[in-house]
């Protein structure tokens, strides 16, 4: 039944605001979440990536992870994915959120990957979520949680407000910059498996970071998520 008045409620939005690809803009059905090009064109990164690493070029030799497996729908450099991210970042438009909802249920489901038991989302500066409106990293885990029902935790995790910005930076200096930015509140959560959550992926510190916070309350495995993946190369290490 509830299935049922989400998709009755779709409809009805669409007649006063009608769906959009997020990708290209162009319209498409209510119930559709990106167009038949789109979909045919974009590289599905969850095939190209190292499932440890997040990397298209896996690094798992030079580095070592808080978290244990790494899934991403897109690659943040194709065409219009970063479009879609900006989009879902500044104006909530959550398609792609959806999308990567639906396609990280598939493969959790396809590579035997144990359901977490909870979804923690990577939190955002107090200061920064209130002039935003809403924090896209949560936005992507309520689409998660309804689609393999299970909680959403934004009590678990904190940021510290300050006006840097992680993107500017190379991936040494983001990976500097990082330690000491979040926090964690005291609970225990031995045994626990927890499916971490962020829009995207570029060098993976923001991810690693708040994994090892999530290791050190207990957590036994950290499963990250996100919208899209940059691809890295040593000529370019800034990304979103």
């Amino acid at each position: 039944m509830k299935i049922q008045l989400n998709k009755c409620k779709a409809f009805l939005l669409d007649i006063f605001f009608p769906n959009r690809c997020p990708f290209c803009d162009d319209f498409i059905r209510w119930d559709k979440l990106i167009c038949n090009n789109c979909r045919e064109s974009l590289i599905p990164a969850n095939d190209k990536i190292c499932r440890i690493c997040g990397q298209e070029k896996c690094c798992c030799h030079d580095n070592k992870f808080n978290y244990d497996a790494v899934l991403a729908s897109f690659f943040y450099n194709d065409k219009n994915v970063s479009k879609a991210v900006y989009s879902f970042k500044h104006q909530g438009i959550i398609n792609i959120a959806e999308y990567t909802a639906y396609d990280a249920s598939v493969h959790i489901k396809n590579e035997n990957i144990t359901v977490p038991d909870m979804i923690v989302p990577v939190p955002m500066g107090i200061r920064k979520q209130r002039s935003r409106g809403h924090n896209q990293a949560e936005l992507l885990g309520q689409c998660i949680g309804k689609e393999l029902d299970i909680p959403v935790r934004n009590d678990l995790l904190y940021k510290k407000d300050t006006k840097d910005e992680q993107h500017i930076h190379t991936a040494v200096e983001r990976i500097k910059r990082v330690k000491g930015l979040f926090y964690c509140e005291n609970e225990d959560l031995s045994g626990k498996s927890v499916l971490l959550c962020d829009d995207v992926m570029t060098t993976g510190a923001t991810l690693n970071e708040c994994a090892g916070l999530l290791k050190s309350m207990g957590a036994e495995k950290v499963i990250a998520v996100v919208c899209a993946a940059a691809r890295l190369d040593n000529s370019q290490e800034k990304g979103a």
